[in-house]
């Protein structure tokens, strides 16, 4: 466990500017969003009073009036960062080992006094602390804007919202994680895990409008997740996500630990 913090330290010290940058923009883009919700509550609820069914089951069935935790999971928890925070570990995870690799520099790496598996358990630590400290940035930032807009949001109400994201976004962390050790290609394990989270997006996009979609909208774990900000914590969901990490993780260990590398 030294080995893998002191990869993990290694990491922070590297990219620090850049998680920085990360929980600054999302918390800032979360701040933008609550300062935004008492004009835009307004419009929505004058339009949900003339909108067409069909409408209505593409916005979540909402029926108004809109509460400030509707309006942060319709545009912020539920929309944009599901989508945008993945990709902060899933370049983590698939610079891991083959970005290294391609580098020519995991040869050097690994000629230290350095376990394979350590090289993998450094990596998912250096993700989840990663986004740990971004999503805690963000409340911070968005939490504090709420009474400056006046709006009423509880901190809890707002942590649950963004607490289900680090299992969900550690998901496509992990699965880029172990590509990377299976394929030696740092783009090919990021495409592959990108193209898995925009499937699933639009799934859940579609699902909410299209009848055929949502027979298969349980693949989609925005969909699983839902809204906790408003309804009950998708424990269920949770522990599944947390389930294939580990078994993404631990494929990734046994497929590191089992082949040669490039030089």
């Amino acid at each position: 466990m030294t080995q893998a913090w002191t990869l993990v330290v290694h990491e922070f010290r590297r990219r620090w500017r850049s998680f920085l940058i990360w929980g600054v923009v999302v918390g800032a883009l979360g701040a933008l969003y609550v300062a935004l919700f008492p004009s835009m509550s307004t419009f929505l609820n004058e339009y949900l009073k003339s909108a067409p069914e069909s409408m209505r089951g593409y916005l979540g069935a909402l029926q108004g009036p809109i509460t400030p935790a509707q309006w942060l999971g319709m545009e912020f928890t539920g929309s944009i960062i599901p989508i945008a925070l993945p990709f902060l570990v899933m370049l983590m995870g698939s610079r891991a080992v083959a970005g290294t690799e391609e580098r020519k520099q995991l040869d050097l790496l690994l000629s230290n006094p350095l376990q394979r598996r350590n090289v993998i358990a450094g990596a998912a630590f250096s993700m989840a602390l990663s986004l740990a400290g971004v999503l805690a940035l963000a409340w911070l930032l968005t939490y504090i804007a709420a009474p400056i807009a006046g709006v009423d949001l509880g901190a809890g109400t707002l942590a649950r919202g963004l607490v289900v994201l680090w299992p969900y976004s550690l998901f496509f962390g992990s699965l880029a994680l172990l590509l990377s050790a299976l394929l030696r290609r740092g783009a090919l394990s990021t495409a592959i895990a990108a193209f898995v989270l925009i499937v699933m997006y639009v799934i859940n996009g579609l699902s909410q409008a299209v009848h055929v979609v949502d027979r298969i909208s349980f693949l989609s774990l925005i969909k699983d997740l839902g809204n906790p900000m408003e309804a009950a914590f998708p424990w269920t969901a949770v522990l599944a996500m947390l389930g294939c990490i580990v078994v993404f993780i631990l494929g990734a260990t046994f497929a590191f630990a089992r082949r040669d590398i490039y030089t």
